[in-house]
């Protein structure tokens, strides 16, 4: 008896087990990760995530994502998020970017597409209807992520599972429809974090030209599940990202303004007919520096420097060729020494005499009677903007040009639209809209400024600016323009070069409207009158025959060199010192330097205004220097979260 007891409690028991154990088993082959214990923490899951890809030749991607989402807590719904850049990394080290275009989106429910922050945004559900349960969801779109990036071959790399989802997903399944037929060993999968290489527990088969798979786990936050399969090259055909015929209004505008710029430059910026009339000496009661104002419509470093001459020849000072001793050798100097106070009424002449002969001793000013060049450093660039600043001021230029103040403005506003046209496609197309406004903004007038701050330099233009304030514009144009150009828009002018070349044919119209506005002013009467006798001045400068030198220097012995100073601010001292070769003339009064000649006093004049001008624009502010495949890595993915 008790041995039947026993048999029957040993078959009881072995029931048990077995029937214990198959329901264990089966619990953990089939279990929905809504059921499991793991995920009680999570508000909502994912239980089944079923991906279907049709890849196209031309390398765009026809994407049926079918989400099962089971909901523990009420929830409107889902967003999905795609990602519009790609950085590739594989497993060689070598990496590229994609920019993608998400087209043709559709959803089997209520939704609303956006582009927020670099991602595609399906936002799912009814704000006025909330689900708990669950609830599936089929989300189709075509991803174009243009061209292959490798030149030996090319390659699919997609990330079917994103890493950027916030709760898990279970029971993943993928299809993905190749266009010919390729090679099954190029296959291969990975999963996990960003980095990860692993394969583990992902099977799939390849039939003829199809991919057919599951992944057999859960993939946590954060964790993804890609694809790599390397293809021959020319494999897709005809890559691209699309350009649409409203691109080519890029090209078309800003040639329009640029071309009505010139017609507005052409017609109310032309002078007066010009009349030159033969001067032989310059326009009366004019200085040197006045005639370079005059000569190029704004006065620059070496017309000042010029006044050094113009007051030595008026009897005010002396200049003297020196030896000063260094360590191990001997450097040539110039010294200057006071003859007498200046006794004139014009103002520059008399900032530069009286700050020539001033110095600063420990907070103390002082004057003194002899100075030497080494003296004007880091000391006289105050006086000489100072200076600058008198000459180009807008009273001065009134008397000379012409301003025609709304056509400037016109030209202006063209200049914006241009910034608009050429900036505003490829950031609708490709840019996000937190950043429209800075990359709209900011590099249009960081631009603009640089363009005029470089024509500015091209014409050696320093009207109302001293050397530091053109330093600073033009860093502070690229500071401001350029760091957002190249950090929000010169990427995504890369995806399209009809954008790229769009962007670079406006910035060349957008010069040359600036150039047709700094042209624009006409000169007055008064200027035209004076251009003309200068012209005729200079040219007679330059064309001067033997009796008629001599014939003036007859009727003034100084006649040579009261026309020096002239002669450098119109660029042609050298050919004025040559017409005097064959003409005897004396050393000037105002000069003490070695045995004299032309070709002696030629050299001076070339070494002192060079030294000088080095001299007097010395700034000590500016003398100083300082010195100063992965699981995640392929195209698409991206991710997504509740609401």
């Amino acid at each position: 008896m008790r041995k039947i007891k026993n048999k029957y409690l040993l078959f009881f028991l072995f029931f048990f087990l077995f029937f214990f154990s198959k329901n264990v088993f089966a619990l953990d082959e089939e279990q929905k990760p809504s059921e499991n214990t793991l995920y009680k923490d999570y508000q909502y899951v994912i239980d089944s995530y079923d991906v279907n890809v049709v890849v196209n030749e031309n390398n765009t991607f026809d994407i049926t994502e079918t989400i099962t989402v089971f909901y523990q807590v009420p929830k409107h719904g889902i967003y999905r998020k795609i990602p519009m850049r790609n950085k590739i990394t594989r497993l060689d080290g070598t990496t590229s970017k994609n920019y993608a275009v998400l087209t043709n989106p559709a959803v089997n429910e209520d939704f609303s597409f956006t582009k927020e922050t670099g991602e595609y945004v399906f936002k799912i559900g009814k704000n006025d209807t909330t689900l708990t349960g669950e609830k599936t969801y089929v989300i189709q779109y075509q991803y174009n992520i243009g061209k292959d990036p490798l030149k030996e071959k090319d390659e699919f790399y997609f990330n079917l599972i994103g890493d950027s989802w916030d709760t898990v997903i279970g029971n993943v399944t993928f299809l993905i429809t190749m266009p010919k037929t390729f090679d099954s060993s190029k296959v291969g999968f990975s999963k996990g974090k960003k980095g990860s290489s692993d394969s583990r527990d992902i099977d799939y088969t390849v039939n003829q030209n199809q991919i057919i798979g599951k992944y057999r786990g859960v993939l946590f936050p954060e964790e993804a599940l890609t694809v790599r399969l390397e293809l021959e090259e020319g494999y897709f055909v005809g890559a691209g990202l699309p350009t649409f015929p409203q691109d080519y209004i890029l090209f078309l505008f800003p040639i329009f303004f640029l071309l009505v710029s010139i017609f507005l430059h052409h017609h109310f910026g032309r002078d007066q007919e010009l009349i030159e009339t033969v001067e032989f000496y310059p326009p009366e009661g004019l200085n040197s520096l006045e005639i370079g104002f005059l000569y190029k419509g704004y006065a620059t470093t070496k017309d000042v420097t010029s006044l050094l001459i113009y007051l030595a020849s008026k009897g005010y000072l002396k200049i003297q060729e020196i030896d000063q001793k260094a360590l191990f050798y001997k450097m040539k100097d110039y010294k200057f020494t006071k003859l007498k106070e200046y006794e004139g009424e014009n103002l520059n002449e008399r900032l530069f005499m009286n700050q020539l002969f001033l110095t600063t001793k420990e907070s103390e000013v002082i004057e003194k009677e002899e100075v030497t060049m080494i003296d004007l450093y880091n000391r006289f660039y105050k006086t000489l903007d100072q200076i600058l600043s008198n000459i180009n001021c807008r009273e001065n230029q009134e008397k000379i040009y012409k301003k025609h103040p709304k056509i400037t403005a016109l030209i202006y506003s063209f200049i914006a639209i241009t910034f608009f046209f050429i900036t505003y496609p490829p950031l609708l197309r490709f840019g996000d809209e937190g950043t429209f406004i800075f990359a709209l903004l900011f590099p249009g007038i960081g631009f603009t400024v640089l363009f005029n701050a470089l024509l500015g330099i091209l014409k050696r233009k320093k009207t109302g600016f001293s050397k530091n304030q053109n330093g600073f514009l033009l860093l502070w144009s690229i500071l401001f323009g350029g760091i957002p150009f190249f950090a929000m828009l010169y990427p995504l002018l890369l995806y399209n070069s009809c954008y790229l070349m769009g962007y670079l044919l406006g910035l060349l119209c957008v010069f040359f409207m600036l150039l047709c506005v700094k042209e624009l002013p006409q000169r007055t009467t008064y200027g035209n009158k004076m251009i003309g006798k200068i012209l005729g001045f200079k040219t007679f400068l330059e064309t001067a025959e033997k009796e008629k030198l001599e014939a003036l220097v007859l009727e003034n012995p100084s006649y040579f060199y009261d026309i020096l100073p002239y002669s450098y601010v119109l660029g042609v001292s050298k050919k004025w010192i040559q017409n005097f070769e064959a003409i005897s003339i004396q050393a000037p009064t105002w000069y003490d330097g070695a045995d004299f000649d032309h070709f002696a006093f030629e050299s001076f004049m070339d070494s002192m205004f060079s030294s000088l001008e080095s001299a007097m624009t010395s700034d000590p502010s500016t003398d100083s220097s300082t010195g100063g495949g992965s699981s995640s890595d392929g195209s698409g993915g991206g991710g997504g979260s509740s609401w």
